[in-house]
């Protein structure tokens, strides 16, 4: 009987793998904020999906044991309203995934969020302190993102210059962490 349930679970395994094979083709910012939180080099991420991919992606943090809770952003703006914190305003989609390796440490970033403290939310989500402060001093409307960020390939957050060292690093990390991800998931369908 022991025998029979490995089997089925591998089985299970299998077609669970093949159903989030395309992960990164349908959420925009797998390898940014999903991926590092999979692997373990950020402990938090937040993610907008669409509303037809909520249970896709739900389905998919439960595969992976990511912890995990759901937020319109409208639920959001009306809780930061509550408080006197201004609205979030760029979003592309309407609902906010807070994930991570940790219950405790998702609530204490959806509490940060709230508060709409980006000090807090910038530390959670593992971005160097150099470039939290960096925005917190200067703001966005100054900075040419586009130009920070075209260095840096795999990041989420704003870099505080172009030659940020610790964003370079952490860069560098992620790249080499998802090339050494595709060669398994390559060898693995190579195996197969």
């Amino acid at each position: 009987m022991r025998r029979l349930m490995g089997y089925h679970s591998s089985e299970r395994g299998k077609r669970m793998s093949d159903k989030f094979e395309d992960v990164a083709q349908r959420i925009r910012t797998y390898w940014t904020e999903v991926f590092p939180v999979e692997r373990g080099l950020r402990s938090t991420g937040i993610i907008e999906i669409p509303d037809g991919d909520v249970s896709y992606f739900e389905d998919f943090l439960k595969s992976r044991n990511l912890s995990y809770i759901m937020i319109t952003a409208g639920a959001l703006n009306q809780e930061r309203k509550k408080r006197g914190q201004d609205p979030l305003r760029d979003y592309y989609a309407e609902n906010l995934f807070y994930i991570g390796d940790e219950m405790r440490k998702v609530k204490t970033l959806i509490e940060c969020d709230y508060n709409n403290d980006f000090f807090c939310v910038g530390m959670m989500l593992g971005y160097p302190d150099c470039c939290v402060a960096s925005i917190l001093q200067r703001g966005t409307e100054s900075v040419d993102i586009q130009k920070l960020k075209g260095k840096f390939i795999m990041i989420s957050h704003i870099p505080c210059s172009e030659n940020c060292q610790r964003s370079a690093e952490y860069d560098q990390r992620l790249q080499n962490d998802k090339a050494a991800f595709l060669k398994e998931k390559a060898a693995e369908a190579g195996a197969g």
